[in-house]
């Protein structure tokens, strides 16, 4: 499928390669042939007219060039691809000739959103040009990555971890509910749960059977290698104080009781950077293409000027309304306009 959907762009590099080869000379005993009429260059080749005015091969690329790399790979995949972007083409540059015919493109907002668009498009052409340049200054080598690393031991911290299955018996949290169970009724069916682990039942059988923990419940009720701090308050404190192997006392949570098991702890440590390098990777590359944006633009506002309005405090004093004149006092006089003679 993907073969099949570059073959339009990849003939159209090879027309444009043939188109600028010159024709070989004929051999002196072979007669001239007539002349044939010029074929249009292939970026030239209309590949649709609406209200008659063409849309050619060479808009196709241009709007193509301005997609996000994504969409360009999902159009090159996609069979027929081309196809359907040169319809949506068409369709917008009908909706455009009619709003031309409306009296729409002579409106201040929209020319106002033309030249953002302008700006925008420009901006683009600019990083364009300047690609190359930019990549070189953002590429890291493995020396910058540990440097990285070295610079921030905060952010490779790994916390204790605990793995934990837990049964969650879920109470109303209203009285008046009719679904659901009371406290009391929690409180039995815990000592159930209870009962049935002591004849021999498995803890992750009765959580799939048993749990109102949809995030666990398929799971055995199992959470592995968790960070307890997001937990609530009097869960995360049984996870990290039960004896490991051991089935405690219920614990009663915002969401109702539960029975907790812990499988495991693991102590915090500090990641070390073999095993970090992926991850510090990414973090030293979001470092430096910040670096490199604020470093272009620094440079530029040396040579433009680039100047923000400050917002106007928010406990500024109001403006007070001027007094009402005095009885039998003389009207202000009204200032000078703007530019007026002086």
């Amino acid at each position: 499928m993907l073969r099949a959907s570059l073959i339009p762009l990849i003939a159209l590099g090879l027309a444009a390669q043939e188109a600028a080869k010159p024709a070989p000379a004929p051999a002196q005993a072979t007669p001239a042939p007539a002349a044939q009429p010029a074929q249009p260059k292939p970026e030239d080749v209309v590949v649709a007219t609406v209200g008659g005015e063409p849309i050619t091969e060479a808009d196709f690329r241009a709007a193509f060039r301005i997609l996000p790399r994504q969409e360009q790979m999902q159009l090159l995949m996609l069979q027929g691809g081309k196809e359907e972007f040169i319809k949506r083409m068409a369709e917008s540059k009908l909706l455009a000739v009619k709003a031309r015919k409306l009296g729409l493109d002579k409106t201040p907002d929209f020319q106002r959103t033309l030249d953002r668009t302008k700006d925008d498009l420009l901006a683009r052409e600019f990083l364009t040009k300047e690609g190359e340049a930019l990549q070189t200054k953002l590429k890291l080598s493995d020396a910058d990555v540990k440097a990285y690393y070295d610079a921030h031991p905060d952010k490779f911290k790994q916390p204790e971890l605990v793995s934990v299955r837990h049964i969650l018996v879920a109470v109303k949290r209203d009285p008046k509910d009719k679904e659901g169970l009371t406290d009391a009724e929690a409180k039995q069916h815990i000592a159930k749960l209870q009962a049935d682990l002591k004849k021999g039942m498995t803890f992750g059988d009765l959580a799939k059977k048993f749990s109102d923990d949809p995030g666990s419940k398929e799971n055995g009720g199992l959470y592995k290698d968790v960070d307890p701090s997001s937990w609530d308050p009097a869960f995360a404190k049984a996870a990290m104080t039960q004896p490991v192997g051991k089935v405690g006392a219920p614990v009663k949570s915002q969401y109702g009781y539960h029975l907790i098991e812990v499988e495991g702890r693991k102590p915090a440590r500090q990641v070390p950077f073999e095993e970090a390098k992926a991850e510090a990777q990414q973090m030293a590359e979001r470092d430096r293409q910040g670096e490199v944006w604020e470093q272009l633009m620094d440079g530029l506002k040396k040579e433009i000027p680039f100047e923000l309005a400050k917002p106007a405090p928010s406990d500024a004093p109001k403006p007070q309304p001027a007094p009402a004149p005095t009885k039998g006092a003389e009207a202000p006089k009204p200032a000078p306009a703007q530019g007026g003679a002086h």
